[in-house]
């Protein structure tokens, strides 16, 4: 059928097209640095009843600038919960991720630093202060600046012994205790992150060490951990790395667990975990369609994406019996994706641990080689029980091992390297997992992750870039979209564009070049831009970095039928007058305008179905602002949508993208379900209006 294409003066270029040829896929994988920035020898005990800790530290630290350092910095995470006038208090209210923090005296948290001592017995502590460096509470004790005696040189080292004291918080916010559960993070004194010049962009040497803020989590130089925890015999533990020795003394025994190469350590005991232990073995927990997935993706042999056995135990609440066999598939599921499209998980062991109903504040978090689940009753109940939550909970915890465990980019200033990435990760491998359709509700109801981050991205008010400093954003509800959905529908939108290949391979690239190392922004899109040969600048320009959207909408449609010839002709036979009263040509004219009323240049799909079941699909060209498509056709017009299969998933308005004008045949049939384009957005609508009240709750 005959059309014609009007574009706007701005429409003029078409989007490039991608590259045919591919680079390889990287250089060869990063390695550790060693020695280690930073080993860490500790032995600490917990008194239960009491919940306090009592340990002694030593620690090595290793310059890696060229710089000569006057002073070391430390994050003393628990004084956050101290009171409340502290930073993360101020700013969270004491209600941050939906859990309040309790009002009683036993309930707040702290760490006094003791003693800091160097090899040669000098006493540091006394000339330590708190130190504010984000302009911060001045009641705040995060940060503490200890002057050295005697510079650290360029490449050289220094040893400290620290004694340390400390009280864990009643849970609200990732650490702390309930009855006789403890989850210990962010608990011993622990070295912020000295950056060389030209690190992360960084224009002179400095320390990298924030507050603890209420929206940002951390970042830590990569390095050796052996600890050891002394607890009452009958608790349980869990911890980073692989248990090495348990001895009992006296109704107590002290655990010795050891791991390199990892930038955390956190821990758990709880006398009443149930103990579920199992191997992954990549011969038996790997489906072979994933094998064949990823080598037809990544465009590499199946002998080279081999992976590794783990050894896994799963710390289940005792009424939590139902998520047991749950959350062992998905520790296998993360285990098997996340190695086959970056690479193979390297530890020996991971450690998922399930918090306690009353304790759901510590749930959802991740450390290394070390995770916490999250469930309670409900979701482990009919109908809810079709709900994924244990499963998703599960798998984007662990992908934190690689987007945060071994990829360490810096959450509290760039956090969308971490949580967002994480997040697209997390929804290809639930898609895998679970199908097309991740959440199923009772009545056939379904959603994808996909569908309801862009219900979280649609409805936030446009404030803020994702790249953003953490508390810098203009509300938790800001920095939860901007840092996690928002993130998963940029790299929806960069897979589509590259093509899933492409996108595949740069982002195994950049996996593998940055393992233990701590890249940038700049570093991300330098690794897509050299794998895929292709400018990305306007995505980091315009959707990292600033806030535009794109929104293709139908503005306009009409349709009707055309009038037989009327009036004074000029024709090969010479001038004739027609006029034929009543009568039509047999043509219907149809008029549609599609409009981009955002800020982001983008192509898009346009589609016409007519009456009679004619599809026409046209592309709607990158810079036009507006495009104009007329026809002249035998049916008339059923229906005009834009971007009618969701391949921008950066489009966001949905609500605009459809006009309906009637029914017919085929794809016009939409009678029982006219306008399912608009009709979804709705839907969307609604869940985004009850994720939105979520996420500002939290």
């Amino acid at each position: 059928m005959p059309d014609r294409l009007l574009v706007s003066p701005r429409g003029l270029r078409l989007l490039p097209a991608l590259a045919a040829a591919l680079c390889p896929l990287s250089a060869p994988a990063a390695t550790p640095v060693r020695p280690p920035v930073v080993s860490y020898t500790i032995e600490v005990s917990l008194d239960p009843a009491t919940h306090q800790l009592e340990g002694k530290e030593r620690l090595t630290w290793r310059n890696p600038s060229a710089d000569t350092v006057h002073e070391l910095l430390f994050h003393t995470y628990l004084n956050a919960f101290k009171n409340n006038r502290s930073t993360f208090m101020r700013e969270s209210g004491g209600k941050p991720r939906g859990e309040e923090a309790g009002g009683k005296p036993g309930d707040w948290g702290w760490i006094d630093v003791l003693s800091i001592r160097t090899r040669d017995g000098t006493e540091l502590r006394p000339e330590a202060a708190y130190v504010r460096p984000d302009g911060n509470d001045i009641f705040d004790e995060t940060v503490l600046s200890v002057p050295l005696p005697s510079p650290v040189a360029p490449n050289g080292e220094i040893a400290l012994d620290i004694k340390f004291k400390a009280k864990l918080p009643k849970i609200f916010a990732r650490t702390g205790f309930v009855r006789d559960y403890h989850l210990v993070g962010q608990w011993f004194p622990k070295l912020g992150v000295y950056e060389p010049a030209g690190m992360r962009g960084r224009p002179a040497g400095g320390w990298n060490c924030h507050a603890f803020h209420a929206n940002s989590e951390f970042y830590a130089d990569f390095g050796d951990y052996d600890v050891t925890l002394d607890v009452p015999t009958n608790y349980v533990v869990g911890a980073t790395g692989r248990r090495t020795a348990g001895t009992k003394q006296g109704g107590r025994t002290r655990y010795r667990y050891v791991q390199n190469d990892v930038h955390d350590f956190a821990w758990t005991a709880d006398p009443n975990f149930v103990v579920h232990e199992f191997r992954f073995d990549p011969v038996t927990d790997v489906p072979e369609s994933w094998i064949a997935g990823a080598a037809q993706e990544l465009g590499m042999p199946e002998a080279e994406l081999s992976l590794k056995p783990v050894a896994v135990r799963v710390l289940l609440q005792p009424n939590h019996a139902r998520a047991r066999d749950r959350y062992a598939l998905s520790a296998r599921q993360g285990l098997a994706f996340y190695g086959l499209w970056y690479g193979a998980y390297p530890y020996e062991t991971l450690t998922v641990v399930d918090p306690p109903d009353d304790g759901q504040g510590s749930g959802g978090m991740e450390y290394p080689t070390f995770i916490t689940g999250g469930t309670f009753g409900i979701p482990l109940r009919w109908p809810f029980d079709r709900v994924p939550v244990v499963e998703d909970v599960t798998i984007h915890e662990f992908g934190h091992q690689y987007w945060y465990g071994m990829v360490g980019s810096n959450e509290f200033e760039e956090a969308w390297l971490d949580e967002g990435i994480n997040t697209d990760s997390e929804y290809r491998a639930m898609s895998l997992a679970f199908g097309p359709r991740q959440v199923n509700l009772p009545g056939g109801i379904g959603f994808d992750l996909s569908s309801l981050a862009h219900s979280d991205y649609a409805r936030l008010p446009n404030l803020d870039p994702i790249r953003r400093f953490a508390w810098r954003f203009a509300s938790g509800n800001h920095y939860g979209v901007n840092s996690y959905p928002k993130v998963g529908l940029l790299l929806a939108q960069l897979k589509h564009d590259l093509g899933p290949r492409d996108f595949a391979r740069a982002e195994r690239a950049y996996f593998q070049e940055w393992s233990f190392r701590h890249p940038s922004t700049e570093d991300f899109f330098a690794v897509f831009e050299r794998v895929c040969r292709r400018d990305l600048s306007t995505y980091r320009v315009n959707l990292v970095d600033g806030t535009a959207r794109l929104d293709w909408s139908v503005v306009s449609a009409r349709t009707q039928r055309r009038e037989a010839d009327e009036g004074v002709f000029d024709g090969a036979k010479g001038r004739e007058t027609k006029k034929e009263a009543g009568s039509t040509s047999g043509l219907y004219d149809t008029v549609v305008l599609f409009g981009n009323l955002g800020e982001w240049s983008h192509a898009a799909k346009a589609r016409l179905v007519f009456r009679d079941g004619a599809v026409v699909d046209r592309d709607l060209p990158a810079e036009a602002r507006w495009v104009r498509l007329t026809t002249a056709y035998t049916s008339k017009l059923a229906w005009a949508a834009v971007d009618p299969d969701r391949d921008n998933a950066w489009d966001g308005n949905r609500e605009n993208d459809s006009k309906v004008l009637g029914t017919g045949k085929g794809l016009a049939d939409t009678g029982g379900r006219a306008a399912a384009v608009k009709t979804f957005g709705w839907v969307s609508y609604v869940v985004g209006l009850f994720t939105q009240i979520l996420w500002a709750l939290a």
